[in-house]
């Protein structure tokens, strides 16, 4: 039987703590509710301060099937089923390459065009509790719908500019909408059908900043780093959706019907921008000094400090994972925090990586990651193995 790794930590700290062996005693999240709104206040330290995650690789999903024939040329995003079946888009084809739970390929499905059941250009990739497997088209501007078999059931056009599926149950499905009216952005979360139809506008949320200059017909924008924008993320097993505007430590949760029901935060104090980062971010335009983005870099300018985090993740046990804006080296090697909270808005730990986790499904982790034998963008999966820090 699958045990929660947070409750067996929490019982061997609450026996330390009884007999007197921890060194300090660790403060509790202080629980109210307000207006219908449950907020949690979190310490500045972790529940289980000593606890940190390996991800330790246990499986490439590789370019070529058993025979030697080459089978994935260029992987782009990606999606696992309730049988650990892993679906990876072809951004050279446009077709989704279907993969076991062993990394052997077993089919694929789609192709490039705009016919039905065909693909421009493949976004989010997400199924529903059914089974059926949910595809975005940003190209097209369109969802199209496949049965568990892989056979294209339907499609419908997008009426609005949509960007990111978070969330999709049997009817419906949670998406950002980007409005552009009079020079000025908005962001809206809204809840549509599987026709295309508005059901639910959930609120109206903080866009992404960018410095734009225009030359001739053409509009070149570059994102300004560390300005405050909304990061969301979706609990897809509760139907819950996560949203930090990220110039505060405060995380809110709306339900599946879209009500705003909790807020969690913790004590943060804001990383400095320092002379160094900026011309992190301006180097990388260092080899074509007189391009666009090169001129609009050097005029940008800069926060004094950063954002709390700019990506939000829920692993398959429901912990939120948020990485924060703060990094150190230990020789080679860069570390990024990570601060890890259980499903009822407690800060659970705090962990330092040096990979990026992108997708968590059926207790593994999954990422794109350079393969060390052929340099070959590739899928990888890792198993998840909390330990004490020595």
């Amino acid at each position: 039987m699958k045990r929660n790794p947070w409750v067996i930590v929490f019982g061997l700290f609450f026996v330390v703590y009884l007999t007197g062996c921890g060194k300090k005693g660790v403060e509790a999240p202080r629980v109210e509710t307000v207006d219908g709104i449950t907020y949690v206040h979190n310490p500045a330290t972790p529940l289980h301060p000593g606890q940190t995650v390996v991800f330790e690789e246990e499986l490439t999903f590789r370019e070529k099937d058993e025979t030697g024939e080459i089978r994935l040329f260029k992987p782009g995003s990606f999606c696992v089923d309730a049988n650990e079946n892993v679906y990876i888009a072809d951004d050279s084809d446009m077709a989704i390459k279907i993969y076991d739970r062993q990394g052997q390929y077993l089919r694929s499905i789609g192709r490039q065009g705009n016919g039905p059941g065909e693909f421009e250009s493949i976004g989010n990739m997400l199924f529903l509790p059914d089974g059926r497997l949910l595809v975005a088209d940003y190209q097209q501007r369109r969802t199209s719908l496949f049965s568990p078999d892989g056979e294209f059931l339907s499609s419908f056009p997008w009426k609005k500019f949509y960007s990111l599926v978070l969330l999709a149950d049997e009817t419906s499905c949670t998406v950002t909408e980007n409005v552009y009216a009079d020079q000025e952005r908005e962001l809206w979360v809204k809840k549509i059908d599987l026709s295309g139809e508005e059901l639910q506008a959930i609120g109206k949320f903080t866009p992404a900043q960018f410095k734009t200059v225009r030359q001739g017909e053409v509009m070149f924008g570059m994102s300004i780093p560390w300005t405050p924008a909304s990061i969301f993320a979706g609990d897809r097993k509760r139907q819950w959706l996560y949203h930090c505007l990220n110039d505060k430590y405060i995380i809110e949760v709306y339900d599946g019907q879209g009500k705003l029901f909790r807020k969690m935060e913790r004590p943060y104090e804001p990383v400095p921008v320092t002379a160094e980062d900026i011309q992190a971010v301006k180097s990388r335009y260092a080899e074509r000094p007189g391009s666009v983005y090169a001129k609009l870099a050097e005029q940008m300018e800069f926060s004094k400090v950063k954002t709390v985090t700019d990506r939000l993740v829920v692993d398959s046990d429901g912990n939120l994972w948020v990485r924060l804006n703060e990094e150190k080296k230990e020789g080679e090697k860069t570390f990024t925090a990570y601060d890890i909270f259980s499903p009822d808005g407690f800060y659970e730990a705090r962990v330092w990586l040096d990979i990026l986790p992108v997708l968590f499904a059926s207790g593994k982790m999954y990422r794109m990651a350079e393969d060390e034998e052929t340099g070959l963008r590739l899928l990888k999966r890792y198993r998840i193995i909390w330990k004490e820090v020595p």
